[in-house]
């Protein structure tokens, strides 16, 4: 069955939000948030101001948008299920490595905007405090499969993976230091963190450890 037939009045609701999210994203990448005002948005959307306020909540409404794009995208139920399904460890850790990388690849220029952002505003902090709660109760998640997998000893904990799993793939570092800061090509840095990244997980996770 299909659900209710949307009015050409939604659909272009719909895209108008799409239009000035997008603008936003744009803009925030370009000059930082504090230095983009509410009508570059509009303008760059082709909208009036009253309309970014009107769909999107202004400039704080639109980053925790772009926060939610980034936090509940596709890709991390994907990453959860493929991590589930995996047969090994090695194919698990695989998973994480090219999922980190997608991850970087849609999502760099949103985590560091809430980052910066972050440092000089309040609602950014909470939205930033909000997508750490989410991304390590996905690890958590993922842990329990990783342990499972690996045969780690019992006082290895969802939040040694989770601390782990940040120090070699988190916001600022993983694949923005390798790639956007020193320049790496992807695959050269995909291949690095994969590799410190496990052997961090057996030096801490081994019973002997």
């Amino acid at each position: 069955m299909t659900g209710p037939r949307r009015s050409r009045r939604d659909e272009y609701a719909e895209q108008t939000r799409r239009d000035v999210v997008d603008a936003a994203r744009t803009l925030f990448a370009q000059r930082g948030y504090f230095a983009t005002t509410v009508s570059d948005i509009a303008a760059a959307a082709r909208v009036s101001a009253g309309t970014v306020y009107q769909q999107c909540g202004g400039k704080q409404g639109l980053l925790r948008t772009l926060m939610d794009l980034w936090t509940t995208a596709p890709l991390v139920q994907q990453t959860l299920d493929a991590v589930h399904a995996a047969d090994s460890l090695d194919e698990a850790l695989r998973v994480l490595a090219d999922s980190y990388l997608e991850f970087w690849r849609q999502f760099d220029d949103i985590v560091q905007l809430v980052a910066a952002t972050a440092a000089h505003d309040a609602e950014a902090t909470q939205s930033l405090t909000q997508a750490v709660i989410r991304h390590r109760t996905a690890l958590h998640e993922i842990a329990q499969r990783i342990r499972e997998l690996g045969a780690f000893a019992g006082s290895f904990s969802d939040d040694d993976f989770a601390d782990i799993t940040l120090y070699h793939y988190g916001p600022q570092n993983g694949y923005h230091f390798t790639v956007s800061v020193l320049g790496w090509t992807e695959e050269r840095a995909r291949v690095f963190l994969s590799a410190q990244f496990a052997h961090s997980l057996f030096e801490l996770g081994s019973p002997q450890a």
